[in-house]
Formats: C-alpha cells, structure tokens, sequence
C-alpha cells in the first residue's frame, strides 16, 4: 500500500501540497484529478523523491520514501512515467529498459555467479517480456527517437513496469493521445491491478477517469477536496465548481483536456486524429 500522510509541500511561502492524505490499495487503481495548479504532480514529484517533503510521510509498504534518495526510490518499489516522455532518443528501446533495471542485487550477483543464465540474459529477457505485454516487443532494437508518439508513451510504461514496483505512478499517461491509443493505453493500466500493484494515476481525461478508477481523489489548491467512487465524484458539486466554477458543468473538462492533449501532440509532430463521441 502506498500511503501519503499530513504531506505538504512548501515553495518559499506557498504551499503546493497542504497536509493531504491519500492511501493506495494494491490491485486498485486510484486517481487523482483537479484543477493545473492543484497540487497533483507534486505528490507525484515527492514520492518518487524529485521533491523534499516539507512535513509528514510517503509510505510503500512500510518504507518511508521521504527518507530515501531519489536513487532508491525505484528499489523499494516505486515506478513512475512522466507528463513529458523522458526516453533516451539515441538508444533503442532494449536498452532504455535495461538502464532504468536497478543495480543488482548482492544476491542477484551470487546466482549470476552459478552455472546457467548469465544475470545480463535474465535481464534482456525480463525486458523483453514487459515489451511483449504491452505488444511493443517489435520495437525493441529500434531507436526509440524514431517511434510515433503513442509507442513512445509505451515504452514509458514498460520502463516504469521494469522494476516490479509494488506501485506504479502514472503521470497524465493519456496526454497527446488519440481515441485509439488511449483505448490501448486503459487496457495496459487495468491491466497492471491485476499484478496487485497499487495503481496511480494522474490524468486530465475524465472519460478515462471515470471508466477504469477504483477510487478518486480530488485535490483542489494543494488539499484534498473529495474522496470516493466514480459515482460520488461525478455527483460532487463541490468537484465540479472546483474545476471550472459552475455546478453541473465536470463534463466540459474532457474538452479542456482534449484541447491541452491537442498542443502535446503538435509538439510532437503528429497529426490529430480525434475519435468524436
């Protein structure tokens, strides 16, 4: 279980996070929506370590993260993509896995040692398998510079996914994509609670919010506004005058979002390709 306790996170006189509290279960997915500006990448930032904790405590699975390195964090069981894709252009995509793997253990090490399997061919073939999962392993020699935008987005999540995290942030994972791609992309992240991994997900997509979330927490100007089902949040006038300052109008943020998604993707180069619903 991932577990934010009494966080906040303060920039001089202002505070980003203000002692918000949120508890991940394994084998749910949890997302966390609210207004730019409301705090959401920050937790993100301080669990995987990017950020100092102002006050209180990250915890997975007994491990306080505030207390480690950021180099750590992915050996306690933390993975996380990232708003902007952060892959290595120049390599291929084998290899961009194979650099986020954590230093091996002294066990690790003990096992390469004996007959059979060198620990380099359990790697490649450990990389290869989440390549394959998520049906990208064609892919996997091929400079990842040179993948369309929605594949690159994959290859994020493979790389996130090759640390066996006991949770897993995914940090507005659908931005830039078209109706197709984030079709396969919720497939991937329902995918992922089956493992029971404690799934985190920050997004602008309301359609997807609503569709694959087990709970949802909002965040409004660095707390936590609302907490509950789908169903609660949807119904949460509270939620919707947070967002765009009227009650009855949460529909209109799959509009907001589509046009931020809409200025990734020409960013990237691609067309536009919007599924109408």
């Amino acid at each position: 279980m991932l577990t934010f306790e009494h966080v906040t996170k303060a920039f001089g006189a202002h505070k980003a996070v203000d002692d918000a509290s949120l508890s991940m279960k394994p084998g749910k997915i949890t997302s966390i929506i609210g207004p730019n500006g409301a705090g959401k990448s920050t937790l993100v930032n301080m669990a995987a370590g990017s950020y100092q904790v102002t006050s209180g405590r990250i915890v997975l699975n007994g491990v306080e993260l505030q207390r480690l390195p950021k180099h750590a964090v992915a050996h306690a069981g933390l993975g996380r993509t990232y708003q902007n894709i952060r892959l290595f252009d120049g390599m291929t995509v084998m290899q961009n896995l194979e650099v986020a793997l954590v230093p091996p253990t002294i066990s690790a090490l003990i096992a390469d040692a004996l007959p059979g399997r060198s620990a380099e061919t359990h790697r490649r073939e450990k990389c290869h398998a989440i390549l394959k999962k998520l049906g990208i392993s064609h892919h996997a020699q091929r400079l990842a510079g040179s993948l369309a935008y929605g594949q690159q987005k994959l290859v994020e999540l493979a790389r996130a996914m090759v640390n066996d995290p006991h949770a897993i942030l995914l940090d507005e994972p659908a931005a830039g994509l078209n109706h197709g791609e984030t079709e396969e992309l919720k497939h991937h992240i329902v995918d992922l609670k089956s493992g029971d991994i404690a799934v985190v997900l920050i997004e602008h997509d309301m359609k997807l919010i609503m569709s694959i979330s087990d709970e949802i927490y909002v965040m409004n100007r660095g707390s936590v506004l609302a907490h509950g089902s789908p169903a609660d949040i949807r119904n949460n006038q509270q939620v919707q005058e947070a967002y765009l300052g009227q009650p009855g109008a949460i529909s209109n943020i799959e509009t907001a979002a589509r046009s931020r998604a809409n200025r990734v993707r020409l960013r990237s180069g691609e067309s536009l390709a919007w599924h109408q619903s």
